[in-house]
């Protein structure tokens, strides 16, 4: 979900219901005059306006328009909760122009049902002119600023208005499909070949049980089996298999088999306490995957494929690894039920209406402050029964103060004939309703 500034050119994207996201907001001082329709909006201002495009591809664009000349080659724009995410930098060497030195936003810790944490890909901005010059701009984050360098050189020759427009993807998915081979010196599609490739996941909740693992499935390129597995953590290194019952993913696409996401499940080994971190992947005879750069991937060779998934990683090198981000996930149950209980009988968002009843046997010295005339002494057995029916917000305190009061007159009465006093005290604040019944001999 985008959402706008409502007088300022700000931005914000939210995909989660924790509502963990992120807000871009330029440096402006200038007021500013908005129009727009259902799929652009326009924030118009004297130095330099800011428009925003919903794309039909599941992305929108925002476009930094100059009406004259800039004073600086490089436009920064705040970040607003980028201390929760990860900005991974697309290499140079990427086939894609529009994705080279782009960011891949993730999650820093991913929760339960919140997928692979990808928020957003920002990607390499266009500088156009109003001439229609064209020229690729730089991105860079630094700290909560992302950064936009526009070559010098063109912009000294630029014809104003310029328009800057880094368009901002919303899927999920990575947005890599090839690598470079620095071997071959060639850019090969990645494929997974009688290999186990893992990531590291810390898991947001203890896990004993049973899990359900995704994958993104695109290529027709396939064959054999392709499993989900988890190994523990040992140092930052894959160390010894924590999954079982690993199920197979559907990998077939293509022969009217859409791309899209693929399921499969299995369940944890042992007992795994919340905050671990797990190496979690897939093990592969011959599988393409979708993945961004940026992360530590560990992709062995395991050519027993005919045994099943080995119990201890086949790591080759500690220092022998990958920066592959794998597009999957996995979710899983609690590993246990949490029951609450509260020891005065309610809950604080209970809105009940609750019946408590007690009954005390005493024999007291009391006051009276009633219609009893003089009377020389006498001994009062006394049967108080009380129903107390009140909503929650004063259960608590009633029950609290009465059995305070009880216990702190009780602890320095004796049994003695002394003068009839009877005192009885109420507080509406405390006791809605209260009902008292005595018996007096």
């Amino acid at each position: 979900m985008v959402e706008l500034g409502n007088k300022t050119p700000s931005w914000g994207l939210l995909r989660w219901v924790s509502n963990s996201g992120l807000r871009f907001v330029p440096f402006d001082d200038e007021g500013f005059t908005l129009r727009g329709d259902g799929r652009q909006v326009v924030y118009k201002g004297r130095r330099r306006s800011h428009r925003f495009t919903i794309l039909g591809d599941g992305a929108f664009e925002y476009d930094c328009i100059f009406e004259r000349e800039l004073e600086s080659n490089v436009i920064t724009l705040l970040m607003e909760g980028a201390e929760d995410f990860d900005f991974f930098r697309q290499p140079d060497f990427v086939c894609d122009p529009f994705l080279k030195g782009s960011y891949a936003v993730y999650k820093k810790e991913t929760l339960i049902g919140e997928g692979t944490g990808k928020l957003c890909h920002i990607h390499r901005p266009e500088i156009i002119d109003a001439k229609g010059r064209r020229c690729w701009g730089d991105l860079s984050v630094a700290g909560n600023s992302l950064l936009i360098t526009i070559p010098e050189r063109w912009l000294s020759e630029a014809a104003y208005p310029v328009v800057i427009d880094p368009v901002v993807g919303t899927n999920m998915i990575g947005s890599q499909t090839h690598w470079f081979d620095p071997d071959n010196d060639t850019h090969d599609r990645l494929f997974i070949e009688n290999s186990l490739a893992v990531n590291r996941f810390r898991l947001p909740e203890n896990f004993c049980g049973n899990a359900t693992a995704y994958v993104y499935v695109y290529h027709d390129d396939y064959w054999g089996r392709c499993k989900p597995v988890m190994y523990s953590d040992n140092g930052n290194i894959p160390l010894m298999r924590q999954s079982a019952a690993e199920g197979l993913f559907d990998i077939e696409a293509g022969s009217g088999k859409a791309a899209g996401w693929r399921e499969a499940d299995f369940r944890a080994n042992t007992s795994i306490i919340g905050g671990s971190e797990v190496w979690f992947g897939l093990f592969c005879e011959w599988f393409a995957p979708r993945f961004d750069f940026g992360a530590k991937c560990y992709w062995d060779f395991w050519d027993h494929l005919g045994d099943g998934i080995p119990e201890r990683y086949p790591l080759w090198s500690s220092d022998w690894f990958y920066d592959f981000k794998l597009s999957m996930y996995f979710t899983y149950s609690l590993s246990q039920n949490y029951v609450r209980t509260i020891t005065q009988g309610v809950s604080l968002t209970d809105k009940r209406r609750v019946t408590g009843s007690f009954r005390r046997l005493a024999a007291e010295a009391v006051g009276v402050k009633t219609a009893v005339s003089k009377v020389g002494g006498f001994l009062r057995k006394c049967a108080m029964g009380v129903n107390a029916a009140m909503r929650i917000s004063g259960c608590r305190s009633f029950l609290r103060i009465i059995t305070e009061k009880v216990h702190a007159v009780m602890g320095k009465i004796k049994r003695r004939p002394v003068k009839p006093r009877v005192e009885l005290v109420l507080k509406s604040s405390i006791c809605r309703e209260i009902t008292l019944e005595s018996n007096l001999i």
